[in-house]
């Protein structure tokens, strides 16, 4: 398990990718969160695009009080607006505590367990 940290978003939608096995509520449906995130746990790495499969539930304990807007466009929920620095730092504070799904070339891959 790692600590991660989500410093900014690209986009989420719903995911549609049927052969990964989560351990965290297995039937409840996962989004697919796509944008930077940085794990504390390698002191040697900068922040990297990414990919992170959660809950609903836990996408708004994410961006609770952040001030963050979502707009659909083909399926897909974009920031209204670019992320302020202000608001990266925010998002950035809250720790997920995350398993490593593996990579898929050089995204990195993982399932939110549990939101700190």
């Amino acid at each position: 398990m790692a600590e991660i940290h989500i410093t900014d978003i690209q986009y989420i939608e719903i995911n549609s990718q049927d052969d990964l096995d989560f351990k965290y509520k297995p039937d409840v449906p996962k989004l697919k969160l796509v944008g930077n995130i940085l794990n504390i746990e390698n002191e040697d790495e900068d922040e990297e695009e990414g990919v992170l499969f959660l809950t609903q539930k836990q996408l708004n304990q994410v961006l609770a009080d952040k001030d963050i807007e979502l707009k659909v466009q083909d399926d897909r929920w974009y920031p209204n607006r670019a992320i302020t620095k202000e608001q990266s730092k925010r998002i950035g504070l809250v720790g997920i505590d995350a398993e490593y799904l593996g990579s898929a070339g050089d995204i990195k891959c993982y399932e939110a367990l549990k939101v700190n």
